[in-house]
């Protein structure tokens, strides 16, 4: 088995991390109309006006959601399946590679993920034009893409442990020393990315109601990869 491309990985899933970021801070401006401790510009009062402002001309909705987990998934995606490519073929993919490498994972361990019905049912142009104005629920939509996101920056530490070393390094909060001093392996990748995928799934799936659904095929339904992601800039189906 060939050994893990962790760079690669890393830089894919930093830039996720970054979009899952940067939508934590808009719907925390959403709940609250303030910016959250941990964003750089939470005492700018300008920052905080040009957010407001953003609010005013272009209300966040179901499209603003889409782009972002698009973005986000697409480079989950490729973190998984470019992981044993050689490093210098990932920087240098051809067109063929980034097809395959922006679907979402068929791979058994993601087997859960997979929903039932892989119908795409919604026209990809009627949604550009009404769904994107659709508005959605923050609950429970926001803790879900919170949790993802606190998930998605632990494993971009360990990842970036196995490119770079521990060194003096500290876990982070809330992950036993023994955890972070081991190595991260295929299986650890795996585990920690079903459930960085589980909550954003969920997160789409419940963007339009206001309690977590109770019954048991209904919640298996909302742990599931979207058909919806069919559509937007990349197919992300097998």
């Amino acid at each position: 088995m060939k050994a893990l491309t962790w760079k690669p990985i890393l830089s894919n899933l930093t830039e996720a991390n970054g979009e899952l970021k940067k939508l934590c801070w808009r719907l925390h401006f959403l709940a609250f109309g303030e910016l959250p401790d941990d964003c750089p510009d939470h005492a700018d009062a300008a920052c905080i006006a040009l957010y407001a402002q953003r609010e005013r001309c272009s209300p966040f909705a179901e499209g603003c959601l889409f782009v972002s987990l698009e973005h986000a998934y697409h480079h989950l995606n490729w973190a998984w399946n470019c992981r044993r490519t050689p490093e210098e073929r990932v920087w240098h993919f051809a067109g063929n590679d980034a097809d395959r490498w922006t679907k979402f994972p068929d791979t058994a361990d993601f087997s859960e993920l997979w929903p039932p019905d892989k119908t795409v049912k919604v026209d990809k142009d009627d949604f550009r034009l009404t769904g994107s104005r659709r508005k959605i629920c923050l609950f429970p939509l926001r803790p879900e893409i919170q949790q993802a996101q606190h998930k998605l920056d632990n494993l971009c530490r360990l990842v970036e442990k196995e490119c770079f070393g521990a060194g003096e390094a500290d876990p982070p909060a809330g992950m036993p020393e023994d955890v972070w001093r081991q190595p991260l392996t295929e299986k650890d990748l795996v585990r920690r990315m079903c459930l960085i995928y589980y909550r954003l799934n969920i997160a789409w799936n419940c963007r339009m109601k206001t309690q977590y659904p109770d019954d048991e095929r209904t919640c298996r339904q909302c742990r599931c990869f979207s058909p919806d992601f069919a559509m937007g800039c990349y197919n992300m189906w097998r």
